[in-house]
């Protein structure tokens, strides 16, 4: 038992470790990202620092298989390099039996990332994007929720707010749409009322609906004008409205179901957040394969031959693993495959083949 929570202690070190290694790295990045925007010349470094803290947990968590591998193939060179594996040998325990407690460590690690971190990475990103409309004037957002779709646009002149009480034709038309127009003072300007909206790529075609200019001398209702048809200048088309609710992780895991009703409801397809939800329900399995990967060929002692052939190896077939992953997410997302199996296959693949090599290579 001793000898499982030591491995147990110094595999949680490991992952520690190249974890922050990897925050740090992408916080870099977040940072440099972030000044590329149209942002006020008087905004301190502070602030820019801590939007990028804010930004980078949600780039951490796809990287977390890379992650594994590397905790992995530290975890196994080093018990290897201090003879430890060779003691369990000669104690008549099994590789096998010995990697047992390794393996829930990492699953249970998995299970933490998804259930406790995915939903502070989303909290993090919701405060980030809150902090940055602040900041910078030229912000869009979008949101489902039980009343119907809200978009919000912004850019120098104003910002413009608008609700659709339903989607048609996955995301082309909105249904019983209101638009608010505000100037750059927060001021309401007007308002917009429309049966029906098309999104095209040269902006929103109004159809047979109302508009009240206001101001402070009259009535809104004096200076209303009915349209038929009514061409409305705007940057959102329809890839950057798809794009507003089509990210899933943006949502947290425990959201996750029940913004998939409501998405389906307002009439998109949640085909993208459904495959997100099983794919981090895999996570851990996930980090169960790439952990065996990394020991299955680093296992021996550290001066048997060809041990940086090994290594080599170990690097090519993870990141092979990590490709697989990610072209069957872009397979299911397209439907060319169904993302159970999109899902559910790559994790599934990598444990069998990694026990394989195990067994293959060591004598059990």
């Amino acid at each position: 038992m001793k000898l499982n929570f030591y491995f147990s202690k110094k595999l949680i070190y490991y992952f520690s470790i190249i974890f922050f290694v990897f925050f740090c790295f992408l916080t870099i990045l977040s940072w440099i990202d972030i000044l590329r925007l149209d942002l006020p010349e008087n905004i301190s470094s502070g602030k820019l620092i801590y939007l990028a803290l804010l930004k980078t947990p949600i780039t951490v968590h796809p990287l977390i298989p890379i992650i594994t591998l590397l905790t992995s193939l530290n975890f196994f060179i080093n018990i290897s390099k201090n003879s430890e594996l060779i003691i369990v040998r000669s104690a008549g325990r099994s590789i096998l039996r010995a990697i047992i407690f390794p393996l829930s460590t990492i699953l249970l690690i998995g299970s933490f990332l998804v259930l406790v971190i995915n939903p502070i990475n989303t909290l993090a990103l919701k405060l980030y994007n809150s902090e940055l409309s602040l900041v910078s004037v030229n912000t869009s957002s979008f949101s489902i929720n039980e009343t119907g779709v809200w978009l919000r646009e912004g850019n120098a002149a104003g910002q413009r707010v608008l609700h659709a009480k339903s989607v048609i034709d996955d995301g082309k038309k909105l249904r019983d749409v209101t638009i608010f127009e505000f100037n750059k003072y927060r001021i309401p300007i007007s308002r917009i009322n429309s049966k029906l909206v098309s999104i095209t790529d040269n902006g929103w075609e109004l159809m047979n609906g109302k508009i009240w200019k206001v101001n402070r001398t009259d009535r809104p209702e004096d200076r209303a004008k009915s349209f038929k048809s009514l061409m409305l200048d705007t940057e959102l088309n329809i890839d950057k409205v798809r794009l507003g609710y089509g990210e899933p992780s943006k949502i947290s895991f425990w959201e996750l179901d029940s913004y998939i009703k409501r998405i389906e409801r307002a009439g998109f397809s949640s085909l993208k957040h459904r495959l997100y939800l099983h794919k981090e329900i895999a996570l851990p399995l996930l980090m169960v394969g790439m952990f065996l990967i990394g020991g299955a060929l680093n296992m021996g002692h550290s001066r048997m031959s060809n041990k940086s052939f090994k290594l080599l190896t170990t690097i090519l077939m993870g990141i092979s693993a990590f490709l697989l992953n990610n072209l069957t997410q872009i397979l299911g997302e397209n439907e060319a495959i169904p993302f159970i199996f999109a899902a559910w296959a790559p994790p599934t693949i990598i444990i069998f083949i990694a026990i394989g090599l195990i067994l293959h290579l060591e004598d059990g």
